[in-house]
């Protein structure tokens, strides 16, 4: 192979489409290629798509598009859900797109010549590093089979698959040893992890927090039917294990939840959420949840906004419902007018920023230990986002005492060692 050979990447979508393009990355570095920014003209690019949206579906073919008329030299690869979901969508657009599924993606290297045993090495070391973030991602698990009627994901990744705990515990070292700080779990239905009878997530997270060194690990989204006491009791037991859970709600009203193919009702979910409060004090909560579902009344949205407000969620992540083809919704009745959409949204996203400021200024005048990431500003261990005075370099921990929030809903906080 030519070492001279380039790629570029672009990545649209979740932290498992991130984690896997840095698995093609790896791979790629070991054929001897040479990794460019998408722009730079490259005899490869690569692009990893989404299609949980049809604007994501859109933004793809656009990108695509580009890509074939600035650099007609160049092959251009896309992978991901979208090529999994609709390829011949994305042959059409041109004879030059090499299109690749989620089930062929191991394959991609092998087709740009890369030899297969720097395939194989790269899956033994796991992925080292994320591009460009400060935090890493480890993927535990893929694929979810919920069938949830507004989701395209159980046709792009049905099968449940968890990895081996050995091989997460040795990436996991190999990002300690590069001296990254915090790791983020992630997975499509990362609550649904196990290995085999005797590994679920916690044990998972008890024997990552046991590993030695300095660092904290991060959950990403977890159902809130999937949270198990043991995860519950090692969050309130272990430091290392972020006090934060990001349980996706979508809506807090029964009949909505009901045609949305969800299998919890609104009181349930309530009632997890207090007794993880109950047992972990000022635990950072978050939130998905979607606005303008088909059918949806004032009254149904006003029973999402009320639950997210009395339950003091730390922050809310808001989605106004998109017409997904392909997906059981798209036949549902009522589809909400988009300027009743936009205004909800509008309404939670005013919600989002009372909520997020009432949690940040219960730490004011406190001891906050805060990892430093771009821009000046830090994290917290429950996610909370603040602004030293003594800004350190990126990945590093500092005491800090928060004393004012900021208007842009940052704690301004003097630097105490």
């Amino acid at each position: 192979m030519n070492p001279s050979r380039t790629v570029a990447f672009h990545t649209f979508g979740c932290k498992v489409n991130q984690y896997e393009t840095e698995e093609l990355r790896a791979q790629l570095r070991l054929g001897g290629f040479r990794v460019v920014p998408l722009g730079t003209t490259a005899d490869v690019n690569v692009i990893n798509s989404c299609s949980v949206t049809a604007g994501a579906d859109s933004s793809c073919r656009q990108l695509v598009r580009k890509l074939l008329r600035e650099q007609p030299a160049s092959r251009v690869v896309v992978t991901g859900c979208y090529a999994q979901r609709a390829p011949e969508e994305l042959r059409e657009v041109s004879g030059r797109v090499e299109v690749f599924g989620n089930r062929e993606k191991p394959f991609i290297a092998i087709a740009l010549g890369v030899p297969t045993a720097c395939v194989q090495e790269a899956a033994k070391s796991g992925v080292v590093a994320l591009a460009e973030r400060t935090r890493v991602y480890l993927k535990v698990q893929d694929g979810c089979d919920a069938h949830c009627t507004y989701c395209i994901i159980p046709s792009v990744r049905p099968e449940r698959v968890c990895r081996d705990p050995e091989a997460v515990l040795r990436e996991a070292e190999q990002f300690l040893t590069r001296g990254f700080k915090e790791i983020v779990l992630t997975g499509v239905r990362l609550g649904c992890y196990q290995y085999g009878p005797a590994w679920d997530l916690a044990r998972l997270c008890k024997a990552l927090v046991e590993l030695p060194g300095d660092f904290r690990v991060r959950l990403s989204s977890v159902e809130v039917t999937e949270i198990s006491d043991a995860l519950v009791a090692l969050m309130q037991e272990n430091p290392k294990l972020c006090p934060h859970f990001h349980i996706p709600m979508q809506s807090g009203d029964n009949d909505v939840l009901k045609r949305m193919g969800r299998w919890y009702t609104a009181d349930q979910y309530r009632a997890r959420v207090r007794d993880i409060k109950s047992q972990i004090p000022e635990i950072a909560l978050s939130a998905d949840v979607i606005v303008g579902f088909p059918g949806e009344s004032d009254k149904q949205f006003e029973n999402s906004a009320r639950l997210l407000e009395e339950e003091g969620f730390s922050r809310l992540h808001v989605f106004r419902y998109s017409v997904r083809p392909g997906t059981p919704a798209e036949r549902l009745r009522a589809h909400v007018d988009p300027r009743i959409k936009s205004a909800r949204a509008r309404n939670l996203v005013k919600l989002d920023g009372t909520l997020r400021a009432r949690y940040a200024v219960g730490f004011l005048n406190r001891r906050l230990r805060v990892l430093q990431e771009a821009g000046g500003i830090g994290y917290t261990e429950r996610y909370v986002r603040v602004r030293a005075s003594q800004a350190l370099p990126e990945g590093a921990f500092q005491q800090v005492r928060p004393t004012r929030l900021a208007a842009d809903g940052v704690l301004v906080a003097e630097s105490i060692g």
